[in-house]
């Protein structure tokens, strides 16, 4: 139901459905999104099987460590020099991403990746937010779907394990 509201919001954008073909940049973004999903699948499971045998700080620090290698490896892409604005914004967004990346950590240390997952969502209402606030985009009725159903699929997996009420070993 998630990739149905993902879907529905995309709908309109997609020039796919209103010239039947696929321009190589809606390809390009379109692999690179479920590339990304499956990718950050994986990696929820697999911070899910560390934290029974690391420390969460242990394990954000690696995490921060390879992601910094791996992208200073895009630099002979071409990086433009930056603003101070935009180097604080840099700095605030990686602050808060790593706070952000601690409590997600630890959240897996108390709960399953299918109980967590939902909560993830909510970055639909915030990247809306931040478009809306800070770059005057408007937000469409697909979106607003969309988001509903994304988020309604998250709110009814939640009450689905609570209402199994399976029992689960904690990972601490």
């Amino acid at each position: 139901m998630g990739f149905l509201g993902v879907m529905i919001i995309l709908w309109p954008k997609l020039d796919l459905f209103t010239s039947g073909r696929m321009s190589a940049g809606e390809f390009a973004g379109a692999i690179a999104a479920l590339t990304s999903a499956a990718l950050a699948a994986l990696a929820m499971v697999q911070v899910r099987q560390l934290v029974r045998t690391e420390n969460t700080p242990t394990i954000v620090l690696y995490f921060s460590l390879s992601a910094t290698l791996l992208s200073l490896l895009t630099i002979p892409f071409g990086w433009p020099a930056m603003s101070w604005e935009q180097a604080l914004m840099l700095m605030g967004a990686g602050f808060f991403g790593g706070v952000a990346q601690i409590l997600l950590t630890e959240s897996y240390r108390y709960a399953d990746v299918s109980t967590i997952a939902p909560f993830e969502y909510t970055s639909i209402i915030g990247g809306a937010a931040v478009g809306y606030l800070l770059f005057g985009e408007t937000l469409s009725a697909s979106l607003y779907l969309g988001a509903a159903v994304i988020i309604g699929s998250g709110v009814f997996i939640i009450w689905r394990e609570s209402r199994r009420g399976v029992k689960r070993p904690t990972a601490g």
